[in-house]
Order: C-alpha cells, then sequence, then structure tokens
C-alpha cells in the first residue's frame, strides 16, 4: 500500500522479507511529534507489546483497524475502530498514500539513522544501546537471535539496523524473564541453526540453571550474550527512575547482586568470555567453538535515563 510499517524486533526480517516499507528506528521516528509525520489511522498486525510511543500513537489517531487470527482481540486500552482476521481494501485509512507524505516518512527515518549513528558513535564506550547494536550487526548470516524481556529486546528495537538473515524470538504478551536460557536454548536445537541470546543480568541469572545439562544430552551451538549492569537496568527508565524515587530505587527497583557470572560458569563447565570492548564482543560473536557459552559485557547503570533522553532527543532534533 505504500505505507510506512513499524515493526517490532521479531517481525523486521519477515517485515523486509516482504517488501514493506519498513522505517528503520521507527520507535524513535514515532515518538516526533512532527505534523508533516502525523497519520490520521493505523493498521496493526498482530499484537503491539513493546513501546509506549506505539501505544500513544494508537490512542491519539482517529481509526485503528487490528488485523488479528483472533476476532476477539483483546483491546484494554479501547483503541481499535474494529478488528478482521485479514486486510481487505474497505478496511483501509485510505486507498491512496500520499507520496509527499510517504516522502516525510523516508526524511525522517534517514535523519533518525544519522542521527543514531552518531550519537552512538561519540557516546563513551560500554553502553548498552551500543552493544546491542553492534551484536546485531556482527551476527553471522542465517543466526537465530533470543532476545530477553526488559531492556534487550528495547535497545535492538531502538538502535540496532534490521537484517533480513536473521530470525529473532522474544517472549512477549506476558514478556516474563522465566527459562530464557533454556528457551534460547531450545530454540537453537530445535532450528537447528548457530544460536545467541541477548540477555540482561537478571534474566539470566533467574534462569542460570539452564546451564546445566546432563551428561548425555545434545548440546546446543549457543552464544549467550549478558549485558550485565549488575541490577535491573530497565526501572531506571519507568517512572521508578524519576529522580523523586532516589532514596528507595536501589534497593527495592536497582535490585544489585554480587554474583561473579564467571565463577558460575565454572561451576557449571560452560566457556566464558569477557567482553571489555567492540573487538573484543564482535571477535566473541565472531568465533567458533559450538556447544553452549557465555559472553559477559559489562555495561553502567549508572546515567542509562539520562543517556536514553539524549537519544530521543537527539532523534527529534534531526527530523524537525
Amino acid at each position: 500500500a505504500g505505507w510506512p510499517v513499524l515493526a517490532e524486533p521479531t517481525a523486521t526480517a519477515p517485515a523486509l522479507a516482504a517488501g514493506a516499507e519498513l522505517i528503520t528506528h521507527g520507535t524513535l521516528v514515532v515518538n516526533v511529534d512532527a505534523l508533516a509525520l502525523r497519520p490520521t489511522g493505523v493498521v496493526i498486525a498482530g499484537r503491539p507489546t513493546l513501546t509506549r510511543w506505539v501505544g500513544r500513537l494508537m490512542r491519539t489517531v482517529g481509526v485503528v483497524h487490528v488485523v488479528d487470527k483472533n476476532p476477539q482481540w483483546t483491546d484494554v486500552a479501547h483503541a481499535a475502530t474494529s478488528v478482521s482476521r485479514w486486510l481487505r481494501p474497505a478496511d483501509l485509512v485510505a486507498r491512496q498514500t500520499d507520496p509527499a507524505w510517504l516522502a516525510s516518512w523516508r526524511d525522517a527515518e534517514d535523519a533518525a539513522t544519522r542521527a543514531v549513528a552518531k550519537f552512538l558513535g561519540e557516546a563513551p564506550w560500554p553502553t548498552g544501546l551500543r552493544a546491542a547494536r553492534e551484536i546485531v550487526a556482527a551476527l553471522p548470516a542465517d543466526a537465530v537471535l533470543f532476545l530477553g524481556s526488559s531492556n534487550p529486546v528495547r535497545l535492538v528495537d531502538l538502535v540496532a539496523v534490521p537484517r533480513v538473515d536473521l530470525r529473532v524470538y522474544a517472549n512477549r504478551g506476558v514478556a516474563g524473564i522465566d527459562g530464557s536460557v533454556s528457551t534460547a536454548n531450545g530454540l537453537t536445537l530445535g532450528l537447528g541453526a548457530r544460536g545467541y541470546a541477548l540477555l540482561g543480568d537478571l534474566t539470566f541469572l533467574h534462569d542460570a540453571n539452564g546451564l546445566l545439562l546432563g551428561p548425555d544430552e545434545q548440546r546446543a551451538d549457543l552464544t549467550v550474550i549478558v549485558l550485565n549492569d549488575v541490577g535491573g537496568g530497565i526501572f531506571s527508565l519507568l517512572e521508578q527512575g524519576a529522580p523523586e524515587h532516589e532514596a528507595g530505587f536501589e534497593r527495592v527497583f536497582g535490585t544489585p547482586h554480587r554474583v561473579d557470572i564467571a565463577r558460575l560458569c565454572a561451576a557449571h563447565g560452560v566457556p566464558h568470555r569477557r567482553a571489555e570492548s567492540v573487538d573484543d564482543l564482535t571477535a566473541a560473536i565472531g568465533e567458533e567453538r559450538g556447544g553452549l557459552r557465555v559472553v559477559e559485557v559489562p555495561v553502567p547503570r549508572d546515567g542509562i535515563r539520562e543517556l536514553h533522553a539524549a537519544l530521543a532527543t537527539a532523534v527529534r532534533d534531526a527530523i524537525r
């Protein structure tokens, strides 16, 4: 239809393969309140679960048509104006897109892409944002990537350049962190591919027993990459991370730990490598060893709220 398409990380490869007008860094672009980009309606394929900015878009346009296999689509926010199993011409907000409007989205995408690259290039290493971008870029073709809930899936959504040659999976919906190491193991074995999992440290620790395999069990070719900020970095980006909650934040939401991930891996007989630089990280990703292994990337949690706000501002200024 010639419409700009925003896709969560698990849907970017299918969208690209289908020839969709996928907007790179669409989550950042849609957060910019620019008159030239403002739609009068949206078509939702599946259930958006990741970003508040997309949810806000659904609440502020006049028409929201949902395409979902379940006609009893749960609509807690009462945003949908219609729901169907497939998209019919009569359901479309407009039969023909204004070419100038689509061009505005393309221009915004170009500006956002340049702004993100410049921002991350100037930001000091390490940050979760830069690590996520480098990881997705460095993965071998046809790899399987499992994204942990909380920050990893959001970091990839914000700054990674989508690739048509990756199969990306994530637990959405309830978006829990239970069994993430085991899920990545199962995906890698079931799909018979080289697998990677990008997890936060708490998600990794929550399923540390996923490292334990019986001596006669098949080993997946799985690299678990742990972004270790020693706590729950996602909460720094939410309401709980506001300055007025600073006094009780660290104990209740920051949830710091003192786990030595290298020793934890050693106890399970799993190879561990600590990536202290971009070169260390890309080398670890490209290393062909087979079996299960862990790559730990230490990233700071201090300043994460300000860093994300500065990124959003850089993109907004570039587009405007």
